[in-house]
């Protein structure tokens, strides 16, 4: 028994142990990540520059190679930058179209959403996105949903997080420490039908009935 208790201790402090730690690092972009472009010159929209209102409010896929292709104007190496690091490339690349220049770069982080989902599938967000908005973008939650038995995988393995808070708090995707390539799982609950409880009862109850039966023969002989 020693032996046993002492195994599943040890079996505990190693799932721990390889749990992944979901505290995210900064953002950088990877291949198949999204980034959305809003672009103001002069505190305005860019509506009387044909070149520049192309671009505005614009959702780019980065391409498998970590480019971003930006129509004539070629592509950007944007895999393995930082928002701030995107932001001043395109800057620099947009400048000489504006002549007050503003930009803003929103990345898209890639997540799969699989299990109990309305709508499972690979969708991108915004970090900024709150996990109930993100949820609802999946189709909302089916009857078997357990908010509780949510877990995430990460590199092929496991990680958890405090996803009922997240999902009634407003957390957003950020705080709640997801990175793109994350995959958000929803087990379905295993329910047992009434007509299988009643099963094992009728065959715990033959079980007890049977020992007291041969009990009873013994007693007699």
């Amino acid at each position: 028994m020693h032996k046993i208790v002492q195994a599943l201790i040890w079996s505990f402090v190693w799932m721990v142990f390889h749990l992944v730690d979901i505290n995210a690092a900064e953002f950088h972009f990877s291949a198949a990540d999204g980034l959305k472009i809003m672009i103001y010159d002069g505190n305005v929209e860019p509506e009387k520059n044909r070149l520049l209102s192309a671009f505005h409010n614009t959702d780019y896929i980065i391409d498998g190679e970590g480019y971003l292709t930006l129509g004539a104007l070629g592509k950007l190496k944007i895999s393995g930058l930082t928002t701030a690091q995107a932001t001043d490339l395109l800057y620099e690349k947009l400048k000489p179209y504006g002549k007050d220049l503003q930009l803003i770069v929103i990345p898209q982080i890639r997540l799969v959403i699989r299990g109990e989902f309305g709508k499972p599938g690979m969708y991108r967000f915004s970090p900024a996105t709150s996990f109930w908005d993100a949820i609802m973008e999946a189709g909302g939650m089916s009857s078997s949903f357990v908010v509780e038995n949510m877990y995430i995988i990460r590199n092929g393995e496991i990680a958890y997080a405090d996803f009922e808070n997240a999902l009634y708090a407003g957390v957003s995707l950020r705080e709640l420490g997801l990175e793109s390539g994350d995959e958000i799982v929803a087990p379905r609950l295993n329910r047992i039908s009434f007509a299988s409880v009643m099963r094992w009862v009728n065959f715990f109850a033959s079980i007890v009935l049977l020992y007291y039966t041969i009990a009873n023969y013994n007693q007699k002989d």
